[in-house]
């Protein structure tokens, strides 16, 4: 039985198939491991969240990350910030009056930041 946020994140990929669902479970993973990395419960930066989201992809899919995360639908960091701002729009997370899709801009290059081993 899934819960309302897992209900809300399949309606969300049924309405922008751009992205699979575990992408946005990624993106909730990389948040509890940045307010780790961050020992921060609180607001977390676009910048922080892609630390993190990196080195979440790495733990969990290791040299197949680069090629798992192509298959979610994200090939870039600006995707990331993409999936963060629709969840935002979708009340799955909040934002503050200074977090911008552009910070999530070029943050660093996939390939490089998942080199296929």
């Amino acid at each position: 039985m899934i819960d309302e946020r897992e209900r809300r994140i399949y309606e969300l990929c049924e309405r922008d198939p751009r992205f699979r669902p575990q992408a946005f479970f990624l993106i909730y993973m990389a948040l509890a491991r940045a307010r780790q990395l961050f020992a921060r419960e609180g607001h977390i930066r676009g910048r922080e969240l892609l630390t993190a989201f990196a080195e979440e992809a790495r733990d969990q899919y290791g040299p197949m990350a680069l090629t798992v995360l192509r298959h979610f639908g994200l090939r870039r960091t600006r995707d990331v910030g993409e999936l963060v701002f629709r969840m935002v729009e979708e009340g799955l997370l909040s934002s503050t009056a200074e977090d911008c899709i552009n910070d999530f801009d070029d943050v660093y290059d996939f390939a490089q930041a998942f080199p296929e081993q």
